[in-house]
């Protein structure tokens, strides 16, 4: 699959296509701008804290009837929008699949137009609030991704498949976006140590824990092991117990 990068430096690896931003406006508006820039005619558009755990070009086969495809927002809508019922859901858009045409072009003109009235008389610098009314007010044909496509780990979620896509931070860079808060690489891992229903949130030092499977003490400690190692695992054990006795 090619991929090419929008940025404003040199890049230090390769990439099939270097999308160069000469001005940047050093906030959201430079993903309104350039998405289409993009050389490809599908496309699927990832922030730059976007973690892939497995390959997605499946979701290319959502473009073959819809326009548009983005996962809810994990934190719903965060602000009011006027003129969006609160039933229409807040959209994420750190991940997006998109055919990159004429519609997609007008649909960005117009929501470019929403943020900056919505920045200027609201106080609204989020992108997701006008991607939201921009959206509703579109006849775009969109498509929702599940959570395995656009899995928010920094919150309590829940995902039923393997995830494809992780939305976490790597690094702690300034940003307008979020700030580095859980360890992407381990939730991966977490998170693909069990199977079907999975129930989690963050659980403090860079790390997610799972509230649902629950199991038997045997194979929690099996799974603590796995994951957490037997050092670790006998560290937070300490830990625990060291609590409880205080507790008495």
């Amino acid at each position: 699959m090619p991929i090419a990068i929008a940025t404003d430096k040199s890049p230090n690896f390769d990439f099939d296509k270097v999308i160069t931003i000469e001005n940047p406006e050093h906030s959201f508006l430079d993903q309104i701008y350039h998405m289409t820039k993009s050389p490809f005619e599908r496309s699927i558009y990832l922030d730059t804290d976007i973690y892939m755990v497995d390959e997605v070009s499946s979701l290319f086969n959502l473009l073959r009837k819809y326009d548009l495809a983005a996962a809810y927002n994990h934190n719903r809508c965060a602000c009011k929008v006027k003129g969006v019922p609160d039933s229409f859901p807040e959209y994420n858009t750190g991940v997006i699949v998109y055919k990159n045409n004429n519609k997609l072009k007008n649909f960005t003109q117009e929501w470019q137009k929403i943020f900056s009235k919505l920045s200027s008389a609201e106080n609204l610098r989020q992108n997701q609030p006008s991607f939201r009314k921009a959206l509703y007010e579109s006849s775009l044909r969109l498509a929702t991704l599940t959570t395995e496509y656009n899995c928010m780990v920094r919150y309590p979620g829940h995902i039923r498949n393997d995830p494809k896509l992780l939305h976490s931070r790597l690094l702690d860079i300034d940003t307008p976006g979020a700030d580095y808060s859980v360890h992407v690489e381990n939730a991966a891992k977490v998170l693909k140590s069990r199977d079907g229903h999975r129930l989690f949130k963050p659980s403090g030092s860079g790390n997610i824990g799972l509230l649902y499977p629950t199991e038997s003490i045997f194979i929690s400690l099996i799974y603590s092991i796995k994951i957490n190692g037997l050092v670790g695992t006998f560290t937070f054990l300490i830990k625990r117990l060291y609590r409880s006795i205080r507790r008495i």
